[in-house]
């Protein structure tokens, strides 16, 4: 280090750690899920098929986001690179969090976190390589449903079944001290009783952080929509079926980073982004909300159904 004049962090150390072996760096946002999805997997995505069909260039990984991530962990996004094998058999490297130690390697790998966080490198992740993932997620998760419009058409003619009936999923984040719906039952309960709805099956999610991650991605395969406040558990659209309809509700204009029409393309779906009411929403026909501030909002019958109904039309 001195030869190259590089410095060290800590500087101050008791103890050296270093790695012969070819080294993988595994990093992430753990607070964010759907940050986590387009920082690192929309990166890391075409290496990760190219790998699969030769072999690893890394026999070992670290991952200083979450200790464990591909041994042990729970963590939601580590699950998702567990289930989806995105790292086979290569060994989770255990470490010390302290300021005595210091970590080198011979050969490390990384992912360039946001390289690809907006889809603008066109042909990086194609949608058969996209749909190759999902398919695997599908069949290591058992998800009920098959992925693509066709195939579930396929069951349906085999199995006698038909395909009537819309199911949207909910979600208010009431239960978080963060941005929330504070009337959507309310509003739900109003919408039953009309007859336009006898078909459609509205399921209300308490708290999205209380369901197992096979539980949220069966929650969100078994959706026809989904309806939530913005937050990172719109990250699980990775699970649902091609034909999917989300929508995100709030008082904020910002699009979050499933809404990017790139993304939804992979996923041969849809998302529509409902804000807040302009002021001359007299006639109460927009699709938006009424904003107590910036954590609170509710929404008008009228303005309910309008986003249902254009749900349901797709």
């Amino acid at each position: 280090m001195k030869k190259f004049g590089q410095t060290q962090s800590p500087t101050n150390v008791t103890s050296v750690h270093f790695f012969q072996a070819p080294t993988f760096l595994l990093q992430f946002n753990a607070f964010d899920m759907e940050s986590a999805l387009f920082d690192m997997l929309m990166t890391y995505l075409p290496f990760w098929k190219k790998y699969e069909l030769n072999e690893f260039p890394f026999t070992s990984l670290i991952s200083h986001s979450v200790k464990g991530c591909i041994s042990h962990s729970h963590h939601p996004f580590c699950e998702l690179l567990h289930q989806m094998a995105a790292f086979w058999e290569v060994q989770d490297l255990s470490w010390e969090s302290n300021e005595n130690t210091l970590y080198c390697y011979k050969t490390l790998y990384y992912n360039q976190l946001g390289y690809n966080r907006n889809l603008e490198h066109e042909g990086h992740v194609t949608k058969d390589v996209f749909g190759g993932l999902r398919e695997n997620l599908f069949n290591r998760f058992g998800l009920p449903r098959r992925r693509t419009v066709e195939a579930r058409e396929k069951d349906a003619a085999i199995w006698g079944q038909d395909l009537l009936g819309t199911k949207i999923i909910l979600y208010d984040k009431t239960s978080r001290d963060e941005t929330h719906w504070t009337d959507m039952v309310a509003v739900i309960t109003e919408a039953k009783s009309l007859d336009k709805y006898k078909d459609v099956t509205f399921v209300v999610v308490k708290d999205f952080d209380d369901l197992s991650v096979a539980h949220q991605a069966r929650t969100f395969n078994e959706a026809d929509a989904v309806v939530m406040v913005h937050g990172q558990h719109m990250a699980n659209a990775i699970y649902a079926v091609d034909g999917t309809s989300f929508v995100g509700v709030g008082c904020s204009g910002t699009v979050p980073l499933i809404g990017n029409p790139r993304f939804m393309e992979l996923m041969d779906s849809s998302y529509k982004h409902v804000s807040k009411c302009k002021e001359d929403n007299e006639d109460e026909t927009e699709a938006c909300t009424v904003c107590q501030d910036d954590d609170h909002f509710t929404m008008t019958l009228p303005a309910f159904e309008k986003m249902i109904d254009d749900v349901m039309a797709k």
